[in-house]
């Protein structure tokens, strides 16, 4: 159901109950991509972050099979030599 508000702009409309939820989510998106990604090279790994964030959140809504699908992958793949890795990442 869909449920109409109309506030306005300003201090009131921030507080009104009905965008609490929002303002949180909100809040913790920009504080955990401000902390976490504050000093990177957008040019260079951004691609790789956008990536990370896609995944999260396609999967948000069944966060337990994160941490177990990482781990059967982790556990399924050949361990690759360092420089291979740092091959694939001069390619992107």
């Amino acid at each position: 159901a869909h449920e109409r508000h109309i506030v306005g702009s300003g201090r009131k409309a921030v507080e009104h109950p009905a965008f609490t939820a929002v303002n949180i989510v909100l809040g913790n998106l920009k504080t955990a991509i401000t902390g976490t990604y504050h000093a990177f090279d957008f040019a260079k790994y951004g691609h790789r972050y956008l990536a990370e964030v896609a995944y999260r959140f396609n999967r948000r809504f069944d966060l337990s099979s994160i941490l177990r699908r990482l781990i059967r992958a982790a556990a399924r793949t050949a361990p690759w030599p360092d420089p291979k890795l740092r091959l694939a990442a001069i390619r992107t």
